[in-house]
């Protein structure tokens, strides 16, 4: 078996090494083409990075790798990392990990991250032999329409631009997909009383009104924040994405009711 750069490669080959190698997974991540380019585009995800291993012209295995600079650290990610079923337990998987840590180092990344389904034990101890470590736990959470009485609310959502809240909002503290530069379509707001900011949001809309959160920063108005979002859109299920648990804004949402739906481990290597 034989790795070989993404780039040299096809994205028909890519695609399907992608949905064979996930095509048991608990999560549906199977795709089109379509949006397939379009995942690799959003999530800063590139063919440069990334590798497809081959057994003869099969292809059995890839990751899909990106690098970028957060809060000044050059950090890379793992943007996932799919076996074939057949070629589990044959050293695809390692093949795989050890040629992305040796493009990060080669590209001068000082810190390696990923994220993986916590009941997915055999990945974890995978990235657990080559140095990576559980540094949180990550909750996707949702909540239905809840309905209240605002009038007492005085606070409101005002939009800013991507480049204002990179100026304001420290966003360290979140995990690569959550990211302002790789979330497609995000909408930045800052919770205000007219006066004073009490913090701020990232999250997308769908055409049927669902919410997805990204981000809430905020030192100690989170669910004030919350309770914002709820009265401006006041029909919208909002599901919070890959929230990390040692975050205020996970015990903000825990006290405003919603409800985690899957877990899954933050991971990172200091390379």
């Amino acid at each position: 078996m034989k790795v070989i750069s993404m780039k040299d490669c096809s994205f028909e080959d890519a695609l399907t090494s992608w949905n064979e190698g996930f095509q048991d997974y608990s999560v549906p991540i199977q795709m089109v083409l379509d949006r397939f380019l379009r995942m690799l585009s959003s999530k800063r995800l590139s063919p440069a990075y990334s590798f497809i291993v081959y057994d003869g012209k099969k292809p059995v295995g890839i990751v899909l790798n990106g690098i970028q600079d957060i809060e000044g650290i050059k950090t890379a990610y793992n943007g996932g990392t799919a076996v074939h079923p057949s070629y589990r337990k044959r050293g695809v998987g390692r093949l795989l990990v050890h040629s992305s840590l040796s493009m990060y180092k080669k590209e001068n990344a000082s810190l390696a991250t990923l994220e993986a389904i916590s009941d997915n034990q055999s990945a974890i101890a995978l990235y657990e032999t080559y140095g990576y470590k559980v540094v949180d736990h990550l909750h996707i959470m949702r909540s239905t329409p809840v309905r209240r009485d605002t009038g007492g609310n005085l606070q409101r959502l005002k939009p800013i631009e991507e480049s204002e809240w990179k100026e304001q909002m420290s966003e360290g503290d979140y995990p690569w997909q959550n990211q302002s530069f790789s979330i497609d379509e995000g909408e930045f707001f800052k919770v205000t009383d007219g006066e004073r900011t009490q913090g701020g949001l990232i999250f997308t809309r769908n055409d049927k009104g669902s919410i997805t959160l990204f981000q809430l920063q905020s030192e100690n108005k989170g669910k004030e924040c919350l309770k914002t979002l709820r009265s401006s859109y006041p029909n919208a299920i909002i599901t919070a994405f890959n929230i990390p648990e040692g975050s205020p804004a996970y015990e903000a949402l825990k006290e405003e009711g919603f409800e985690t739906q899957l877990q899954q481990v933050w991971m990172k290597k200091v390379l």
